[in-house]
């Protein structure tokens, strides 16, 4: 698994957009998460809690499906 994948894309309730992709493994066995946002954070707090509770566990969830690795496989900081 070389290649950047898509993860997905979310547009939070101020309007703002985030595209995600998974990089490719850049030989030390991990893989890094970019997040490429239209404005980015600090995030108004409507779009933190939108992030909180919707982005991140569906990149969690989306990245766990793609590595076919259950259980924590992410972790994402602002």
């Amino acid at each position: 698994m070389s290649a950047r994948a898509p993860l997905g894309s979310w547009t939070c309730p101020s309007g703002n957009s985030v595209d995600v992709y998974l990089e490719p493994d850049s030989g030390d066995g991990v893989r890094h998460v970019t997040l490429g946002w239209d404005t980015p954070p600090p995030l108004c707090e409507a779009d933190l809690v939108y992030y909180l509770a919707v982005i991140l566990p569906a990149v969690t969830r989306r990245a766990q499906e793609y590595l076919e690795r259950p259980g924590p496989a992410l972790a994402v900081v602002l």
